[in-house]
Order: structure tokens, then sequence, then C-alpha cells
């Protein structure tokens, strides 16, 4: 009885959640962001991000692109503090996803998600926004927690 429960249980979660049509028009704006190393305190890496600001754009993130350029990314940013859950669904790229603190400090790094995987991918601690780039860009760029990306979303929370 408990298995056909939990049966019914995960078909109903998954009717529940958000699908993201592939020609749903949602836009992004553009901006810089520089991701600072912890010891050294001079700009190591500049990106083009895309930024997903609104529920409707967070939804859609980076589903469908079929290529991520090595200075691109999308910067997730949400409005309160909490453990984030994202996934890549209906996302043909791997992934590297990078959870930032309401500073803009690195906290965690996911590499090389699954294309396409319905599986959750959780941060460990609360959040505020979360960066993603090409699969192993992360490594190759010599990104690590505690580096800590510059953005006028986490400057403001730091009062800078």
């Amino acid at each position: 009885m408990k298995f056909v429960f939990f049966l019914i249980l995960a078909v109903l979660t998954t009717a529940c959640r958000p699908e993201v049509a592939e020609n749903e028009q949602v836009v992004f704006q553009k901006e810089t962001v520089r991701i600072i190393k912890r010891d050294s305190g001079r700009p190591e890496t500049v990106l083009t991000v895309e930024i997903a600001d609104t529920e409707a754009k967070r939804r859609r993130g980076l589903m469908y692109r079929t290529a991520l350029a090595d200075n691109a990314g999308m910067l997730f940013l949400f409005p309160v503090r909490k453990r984030i859950s994202m996934w890549m669904a209906n996302t043909p790229v791997s992934l590297d996803m990078i959870f930032l603190d309401g500073q803009g400090k690195i906290r965690e790094i996911v590499e090389h998600t699954v294309p396409f995987s319905r599986d959750e991918i959780r941060s460990e601690k609360s959040v505020k926004g979360v960066l993603e780039i090409k699969g192993g860009l992360s490594k190759r760029l010599d990104i690590q927690t505690g580096d800590r990306l510059f953005h006028p979303f986490f400057m403001a929370e730091t009062g800078e």
C-alpha cells in the first residue's frame, strides 16, 4: 500500500512540475561579471552572463541551448536566501553550477551536470544565486569555493 501511495505521489509531483515550451519567448538581459580569486584580489575571470531574475526567466534558464561559449553563462538571482534546487530537463549541454551566497562568495560547485536529467541538483547551503557555465569550465579556469563573483546584486547585499 505504501508503494502505491509513493508511486502516485511521484507521478503527481512530476506532473505538477512546470514545463517551459521551447518557443516560449523569454528575453534575458546580458551583463558582465568578474570572478575574483580568494587569495589574490585581482580579476581572474570575466564572463558575459544572461540574468535570470524573475520566476519565468529562472524556469527557462538555459533550456534548449545547444551551445555555450567559454566566456558566457547564466546568473540566476533569487530574492531570498534558501537551499536552491536546479535540474537539467530540456538542457542538451553539460553545465557547471556554481552556488553563491548573499555576498557573491562561491559556496559550492557542481561540475559536469548530466544533459536532460530530471534529477535535482541541490545546494547544501542557503544561497542567493547560481552561476551556470559550460561543463568543465570551472576546473579549466581554476574557479574554486571561496572565490567571489562581483555583480551589483551581491554588492547591494553587502552594502558596498
